[in-house]
């Protein structure tokens, strides 16, 4: 290679490395400083900026459950939904950036004059009208209900010929972000007195989800779930426990939750398997290792042998000594065990081995699309083999398409629970859902 070829593909090298510290490869957005000479040449020309900074939250803690790349994905699309807005007009044309590749923030910078924005009183009017517009369209997407929202804040910045026009514009992003942080403490400090409120009146609700034999359509189970106050902020069941989490409640909480649950399984669950989640927190709580909980168990008329216990295996990798003891506790007094969340990216063969549980729970992110995923489908052959030799059953999680269910029969998969099967309804409505009506066209 010649010395000028070379230095070509040297030159060639720094520039693409460049620019991934300048554009954000997964959303596509450039960031503040790839900008930067644009937007204060826009300060300088037109006078003043507007701000809006759209900062998305995982209230249901989408990342550490999930993983960083379902979270991504939710980011990308995000951005396409803001980017389709400013298309519709609903969300005004401007530059759309990040504060630095890879944040999960994104900012709206528009140019002095744009359409009716000519103040810092109407651009915050506007910041709250598309708030609205963004949780309403969160909330029409059932995988992001309760676990994804955005916050929204608003600033606007001068020229100013004695202050460097760089500082104004980041000053003027970094008080549109304030603004965001402002409006989640005040969101937290209300949430946990709503939260505590709801735990003092027992307002939680519990829902089942039916868990079904995939050959038979038998219904063999049902998950407990719980929802907060009904119509409130609280509802869905991936806000309220992370709220909890957050606010150090989530012990008080998971009592009203169990007892609440225990009491209804009791009148109406049909002496079918009770599949109950079991946190770190549950698993320090004197009340539910002590006598207290077989005893409410007893008074509802079950058994320990109809409740199986689930756990997440991130969960027990993280509190591996706890969950160790405990488990082992309660396979002692005939309590079934589960594993949740399989497929997600924290199995490990060797944990799944150590704990021994009757039923491995596959992730709806694992099953989804599994008809038409060969690697997916070849990797649950495998963990099948595995499940069996355990002498472990499996439950396929968030089957939402009659071709992912078809897909999961022909594998062999033995049990399944989705929205496809039967959505979590409450204890009075478990009887509609007695015989899997899909498996017959029904």
């Amino acid at each position: 290679m010649s010395k000028g070829a070379s230095e070509l593909v040297t030159l060639r090298g720094k520039w693409q490395k460049e620019r991934t510290r300048l554009y954000d490869r997964d959303t596509g957005l450039p960031t503040v400083a790839a900008l930067m000479d644009e937007l204060t040449g826009q300060l300088r020309d037109r006078g003043a900026l507007s701000i809006l900074a759209f900062c998305p939250g995982s209230e249901g803690r989408v990342e550490e459950v999930w993983g960083w790349k379902a979270y991504d994905d939710l980011l990308r699309d995000f951005v396409r939904r803001l980017k389709a807005f400013q298309t519709d007009g609903i969300v005004p044309a401007g530059t759309l950036c990040l504060p630095h590749v890879s944040s999960d923030e994104v900012l709206l910078v528009l140019a002095s004059g744009t359409g009716s924005l000519h103040s810092l009183r109407a651009l915050e009017q506007k910041a709250l009208e598309l708030d609205q517009l963004i949780r309403g369209y969160l909330a029409e997407r059932a995988d992001l209900s309760g676990r994804f929202r955005s916050y929204l804040g608003a600033s606007r910045v001068h020229y100013d010929p004695r202050r460097r026009p760089e500082r104004v514009v980041y000053r003027g992003m970094q008080e549109a972000r304030d603004q965001v942080t402002r409006q989640t403490v005040r969101a937290e400090i209300r949430g946990g007195a709503m939260l505590q409120e709801a735990i003092n009146r027992r307002d939680i609700t519990a829902v089942f989800q039916p868990i079904f034999d995939l050959s038979t359509g038998e219904m063999i189970g049902l998950e407990a779930l719980s929802r907060g106050p009904k119509g409130s902020e609280l509802e869905a069941g991936e806000t309220l426990f992370s709220l909890a989490e957050r606010t150090e409640l989530l012990g008080p909480l998971e009592r009203v939750c169990r007892e609440v649950s225990l009491s209804a399984a009791g009148s109406g669950g049909g002496g079918r398997k009770l599949f109950l989640n079991l946190s770190p927190a549950a698993a320090s709580d004197p009340d539910f290792l002590g006598p207290q909980f077989r005893e409410k168990i007893a008074a509802v008329g079950l058994e320990p042998e109809s409740i199986v216990l689930e756990i997440t295996e991130r969960s027990y990798v993280v509190y591996e000594s706890l969950f160790r003891e405990v488990l082992s506790r309660f396979r002692e007094q005939k309590f079934g065990i589960a594993v949740d969340d399989v497929g997600t990216g924290y199995s490990s063969l060797s944990s799944l081995a150590e704990i021994q549980p009757d039923y491995l729970k596959f992730d709806h992110v694992f099953v989804r699309d599994i008809d038409r995923r060969p690697v997916k489908q070849d990797l649950l052959e495998a963990l099948l083999t595995f499940a069996r030799k355990m002498n472990t059953r499996v439950i396929a999680e968030g089957i939402e398409t009659r071709e992912e269910l078809e897909a999961l029969r022909a594998l062999g998969v033995p049990y399944g629970q989705g929205f496809l099967l039967a959505p979590p309804v409450a204890i009075e409505e478990i009887p509609r859902y007695a015989h899997l009506s899909v498996l017959t066209g029904g």
